[in-house]
């Protein structure tokens, strides 16, 4: 159901919970099966419900702590008391004065990144997808939440990988050439992965504070819901990292 970051896990910070979800461990069903979290594709509300509820338990923290937002592929980030019904953004962050709280995204083939500052007791869940990595959405979640980069570690959970990101010229365009491929087929694939790496350590983190977590979501069906996969039809997936104690 959860995979998890190795580096998060060694982490002697009281209270830290975090996780990736794969598709595995749900009562969804149809293409929705089995562990989605979102009702807005036409999944049964009640079976998302459950979906979270178990998520939570296996996270070890209360459903009522969970906090999520209506994501836009934009680059806001907002700390989670200032959510609300009418808020878009595509990063929650959390301090220590906010806790016990738990931040969350869903994606389906975008990037999921968590970040923690231990010390601080600071940690942000982003969600980028290839409009947020370009509009610089990780870099801007930690300036927003005043994080201390190098102290700070990062897991970028399942999404889809270089060799299934195939995109049109007008959006290779965006990108730097170092993350563009020609390798594989005749138009050019983009390595969202390596991109968000730049970008984490481009604003101080070390190379060896970030970590990859789980695999290609576009190319294990059996354990990923994938978008570019499976259409708008499909789940989708949550991460989360808070402090709770």
């Amino acid at each position: 159901m959860l995979e998890r970051s190795t580096q998060f896990q060694r982490l002697e910070a009281p209270g830290l919970v975090h996780g990736f979800t794969t598709r595995l461990g749900g009562v969804s069903e149809g293409s929705f099966a089995s562990l989605n979290v979102s009702a807005k594709r036409g999944d049964a509300p009640a079976r998302v419900e459950e979906n979270l509820r178990r998520i939570c338990e296996a996270g070890g923290f209360a459903r009522d702590r969970l906090a999520r937002v209506r994501q836009v592929h934009g680059r806001v980030a907002v700390a989670v008391d200032a959510l609300g019904p009418e808020v878009e953004a595509d990063a929650i962050w959390m301090g220590a004065e906010h806790a016990p709280a738990v931040v969350s995204v869903t994606t389906a083939d975008c990037v999921p990144v968590l970040i923690v500052e231990p010390a601080a007791r600071r940690a942000a869940a982003i969600h980028a997808g290839w409009r947020g990595v370009v509009a610089g959405v990780v870099p801007a979640t930690l300036e927003a939440m005043g994080a201390s980069a190098q102290d700070c570690l990062a897991a970028i959970g399942p999404c889809i990988e270089l060799a299934a990101f195939e995109v049109g010229e007008e959006v290779a365009a965006h990108f730097d050439a170092r993350f563009v491929s020609r390798d594989h087929g005749p138009k050019p694939h983009v390595d969202l992965v390596a991109a968000v790496r730049a970008q984490l350590e481009g604003a101080g983190l070390a190379a060896e504070r970030v970590e990859r977590v789980g695999g290609c979501t576009h190319a294990n069906p059996e354990r990923y819901f994938s978008y570019r996969r499976d259409g708008a039809s499909t789940g989708q997936a949550l991460s989360f990292v808070g402090f709770i104690d």
